[in-house]
Parts: structure tokens; sequence; C-alpha cells
């Protein structure tokens, strides 16, 4: 049992003493950890990339090109009514001259 002990000692001399092996664990935890937080952070820093390059400026286009296409459908309904207020312009005037020809004829 002496030949034992004295192998214990001496495994126990190599290690440091401040150092168990639970330290040892939570240090490799902390490792794990703050490479997680590194791996999140890198992912937050390219969604962020992502975003304010890609996302957000089609975005904005999308919302500039709705605006555009709403102000073109209210153009072409404005257009539409004076068509429409043209033609029964021309309607009359179309009238009032083959009613003016109508009593030239009957005049002559």
């Amino acid at each position: 049992d002496s030949k034992d002990d004295l192998s214990l000692s001496s495994w126990d001399a190599g290690k440091e003493p401040d150092s168990s092996p639970a330290e040892e664990l939570g240090d490799e935890a902390k490792e794990d950890k703050t490479e997680q937080d590194e791996k999140f952070c890198l992912w937050m820093y390219q969604m962020e990339i992502f975003f304010t390059t890609k996302l957000f400026p089609a975005y904005q286009q999308e919302k500039v090109l709705r605006q555009k296409v709403e102000e073109k459908r209210k153009e072409d309904v404005e257009l539409a009514e004076l068509r429409k207020i043209k033609d029964v312009e021309l309607a009359k005037l179309i009238a009032e001259r083959e009613a003016e020809e109508v009593r030239r004829q009957e005049a002559a």
C-alpha cells in the first residue's frame, strides 16, 4: 500500500495545486460559451449586413414602385375621365353640325 500512496502523491505532485477537475470543466464550459458567443456575434453581424444591404433597400424600392403604380393608376383614371368628356363634347359637336347641315338642306 505504501507504493500506491507514493504513486498517488507523485501523480498529484505533477498537477498544479490550484487546478481541480471541476475547475477544468468550468474552463471548458467557459471556452464553449465564448465560442458560442463569438459564433452568435458573427451571425448577428451577418444578419445586420443582410438587412441593411439587401432587404431594407429592396423593401424601400418595392415601396417606391408601389407608390408609382398607384400614381399611374390615378393618372389613367383621370385620362379616362378626360377622354370620356372629350368624346361627349365631340358627339355634341357632330350632332350640332349634322343639325346645321339638315337646316341648310331644308333652307335650300
